[in-house]
This record gives structure tokens, sequence and C-alpha cells, in this order.
């Protein structure tokens, strides 16, 4: 039997001392055994699944059909592009510029959806800052998710600045230096699609001995380097898709400065739960 919680909360006053419940949502209850439940909340699961809405669930699915079909034609034209103007060798460049710039846009969106606004602000609310701020609270709920829900929501930003990127592409066809710029692009976007399947492998309990791999060699975020970011004051490691950019950040106090800026224009921190300021 499944339950949705609404306005009460089912789990006992208990259960949910082991990890307040933080949003009120929609949610379907897996499992109806307190025990059970207990031993979810105290392994980092919610024992709960959050629905998206229905015209999000289609932007999801649709951006993630559509985003093969723009990601591989804008490479490729770009690829092209580079080897008739004798300067492929530039991909070498492109390859780490991409890697690296995917993993501070990771950051940045990140460390925004953590820090600013709420789960109630119009659009990025419940589509961005919610499930950052939920991940806190139950941070192995994403091994729970599927491709659609890991993917679709980075591919509905990538689909639309891929296609401008074949579009440029079409409009300036004698551009080495743009077909540069549209690599590094795809190469951000695809680095950024894949980033959180990657956060997934960081907080699976058992992933594959190929996800292994790419976490012992620091291709992709290791689960230890991760954990900085869930331990408390919560305010570091931010970048998620290798985590490369995360101790030059730290040390030049990169987000903090950030914050302090925007808050030059009125902008303040409203997480102020998880995330405590230096």
């Amino acid at each position: 039997m499944s339950a949705t919680l609404q306005d009460e909360p089912l789990l006992s006053r208990d259960v949910e001392e082991l990890a307040p419940v933080t949003f009120r949502r929609a949610v379907e209850v897996t499992s109806n055994s307190e025990p059970e439940l207990k031993s979810l909340l105290a392994r980092g699961y919610s024992g709960t699944h959050e629905q998206s809405t229905p015209f999000h669930s289609f932007l999801e699915h649709s951006t993630l059909f559509l985003f093969p079909f723009v990601f591989g034609p804008a490479l490729y034209v770009s690829l092209a592009r580079l080897y008739h103007f004798d300067v492929l060798w530039s991909v070498l460049l492109a390859i780490p510029l991409g890697i690296i710039a995917g993993d501070f846009v990771s950051g940045i969106v990140h460390w925004f959806a953590d820090t600013y606004f709420t789960e109630k602000t119009p659009i990025i609310g419940p589509s961005l800052v919610k499930p950052f701020r939920l991940h806190h609270s139950y941070p192995r709920d994403i091994c729970t998710h599927n491709l659609v829900e890991i993917a679709g929501n980075v591919c509905i930003l990538a689909v639309p600045v891929l296609s401008m990127c074949l579009y440029l592409l079409w409009l300036l066809p004698e551009s080495g230096w743009l077909a540069f710029k549209v690599v590094c692009v795809s190469i951000v976007a695809i680095t950024t699609v894949a980033t959180n399947q990657f956060h997934k492998w960081a907080h699976q309990e058992d992933p594959s001995s190929f996800a292994r791999w790419l976490q012992r060699t620091r291709l992709v975020l290791n689960p230890s380097h991760h954990q900085k970011h869930h331990t408390a004051p919560f305010n570091v490691h931010y970048c998620i898709t290798n985590g490369w950019l995360n101790p030059l950040l730290n040390r030049i106090k990169f987000f903090r400065r950030m914050e302090a800026f925007l808050g030059i224009f009125g902008m303040k921190p409203t997480n102020v739960r998880d995330h405590k300021r230096n």
C-alpha cells in the first residue's frame, strides 16, 4: 500500500527527528513499515519519491530524446570545420577546457541553488532549488532516480544552447574560431548532462566497478571528495562533475566573494540552516 503526504507528515515524531522533512510536498511513500523507514532515513534515503509536474516531465523527456540529435551534429560539424581549416589539433585544448568549464558550471549552479531563493520561487524553485535543498536532507535519494530524472533537467538547457550553436555554424561557415568554441560548448554540454550521473555514483552504496575506477582516477566525482560538501558547515566543494576546481575555488573563497558581491545588490543567502557563513 502507498500513501500520499499532504499537510500532515506520515512519519512518527521519533522518525522525523532522524531527518526532519524540510518541505511540504506531495510524495508517494514506498514503504509503510516504520522500522524500514528508520533504516532508510539513517542511510540517507527519504523512503519517498518526488513527482515532477506533467509539463516539467514532458520537457525532461522530450529534451533528453532530442539531446543526441543536436549534440552529435554540433560536434561533428565543428570538428569537420576544424579539420577543414587544418586546426584539428585544437581539440586537444578544447577537451580539457570543456571539462573544466563543465565542472565550473556545475559548481555555479549547485552553489546558487543551495544558497539563494526558496522552493516556492516561481519556475526555478520547484525545478532547481527544491531538489538541491532536499538532497542535503536525503543525499541518497538521487540513487533511486532514473535516467530522465538524472539528466532531463540539464537537457532542458543544453538542447536550446546546442541548437543555437548549430544555427551559428550554418550562419558563419567560414569561422574556424566559432568551430573551436562550439567544440568547447559541446564538451561542456555533454559533461554537464552527465554530471548528475557522476553525482549519483558518488552517493551509491555499491557503484559498478567501472564507476569506481573512474572515481579512483578522479575523472569523475570522488565520494570522499564530495563528502566534504555534505559535512558541516556545508559551504565548500560545490563542483560535482569531477571536483577538479574545488580546491582552487575554496582557497580563493570564490563563492563567499560572490555572495559578498551579490550582497551589494541586495541579494542575501536564504538557506541559513544548511549554509553557515564564514
